[in-house]
C-alpha cells in the first residue's frame, strides 16, 4: 500500500521561492556520484547498499532563498541583503531566527549559536506516521547541522521549524551564505508500532547456520546484499 506525505505550503511566496521538499534520492551530491566502486583492492561506499539506502531515505527539506549571516564579537547574529529587494523578502518572509540560549542549559549545545530555519511547510502524514526530523545523512560538506526531533505529523498541524547550528558561524563578523537549494534537513516516516526488546544466545546448530551464511557473503562480497537482503524503498 502506497502511502502519502503531503507538504502544505503555508507562505505566499513569490515564484521564485517556491522550492519544494524533494525526495531525499534526487538530491544525492556530485562527490558520491564521483566515487569509484573499487579502491585498490577494496570496495567503496560506493558499492555499500545501507550506506546508499540512508542517504536516499525520505524526503529533503530545502532553502529555499539565499541566507546572509554574519556574527557580531557579541555574539548576536545579523542577516544581510544585497539590495532593497532582498532586504523587502527577508522581512515579509524571515528565512531564519535564533533559538534561545536558555532552552539547552548544561547542554553540549549551550557552547554553540543556535539557529532556527522558519520552515514554510506543514507537512501531514498518514494515521500513525510520524517524522524524524534528523541532518541530511553523510552530508558532512554540508555546514547546516539541525538538531535531531521526531514529531507526530499525522495530528500536529503545524509547521515545524528546524533549529540548527551552523559549523562555521563564529563571532568574527565574517559573512557566510547559505545558498538557496541548500539541504537543509532529511525527514523520514515512521510508523508507531509497539516494541519489546528479546535477548536470546544463539545455540550451536543457529551459529552454524550463521557461520555457513557467512561464508556465502564472503564469497559472493560484492553483490550478496543487493541480492539477497536488500528490500526496495521507494519515495517519491
Amino acid at each position: 500500500m502506497t502511502q502519502v506525505i503531503k507538504f502544505h505550503l503555508v507562505q505566499d511566496f513569490p515564484d521564485e521561492m517556491f522550492l519544494p521538499p524533494l525526495p531525499a534520492k534526487k538530491l544525492i551530491p556530485d562527490w558520491f556520484k564521483k566515487i569509484p566502486p573499487h579502491n585498490e583492492d577494496d570496495l567503496t561506499v560506493k558499492k555499500c547498499v545501507p550506506f546508499i539506502d540512508a542517504m536516499s531515505v525520505g524526503y529533503t527539506i530545502i532553502n529555499h532563498i539565499d541566507i546572509n549571516i554574519w556574527q557580531r564579537k557579541d555574539g548576536t547574529v545579523r542577516q544581510q541583503w544585497k539590495n532593497e529587494h532582498q532586504k523587502f523578502i527577508y522581512e515579509r518572509w524571515p528565512p531564519i531566527e535564533t533559538h534561545p540560549q536558555r532552552q539547552v542549559p548544561g547542554s553540549p549545545m549551550s557552547g554553540y549559536t543556535i539557529l532556527k530555519y522558519m520552515s514554510p511547510w506543514i507537512i501531514e502524514t498518514p494515521p500513525d506516521y510520524s517524522l524524524l526530523f534528523l541532518p541530511p545523512v553523510n552530508r558532512l560538506e554540508i555546514p547546516i547541522v539541525p538538531l535531531v526531533g521526531l514529531v507526530d505529523s499525522d495530528t500536529y498541524h503545524n509547521n515545524v521549524n528546524i533549529p540548527f547550528i551552523h559549523t562555521m558561524l563564529e563571532p568574527d563578523e565574517e559573512v557566510h551564505t547559505i545558498p538557496k537549494g541548500t539541504p537543509i534537513c532529511q525527514v523520514i516516516p515512521i510508523k508507531r508500532d509497539k516494541w519489546k526488546a528479546e535477548y536470546t544466545l544463539l545455540d550451536q546448530g543457529q551459529l552454524q547456520k550463521q557461520k555457513k551464511l557467512r561464508q556465502k557473503i564472503q564469497d559472493d562480497r560484492l553483490d550478496w546484499y543487493k541480492n539477497h537482503a536488500h528490500q526496495k524503498k521507494k519515495y517519491d
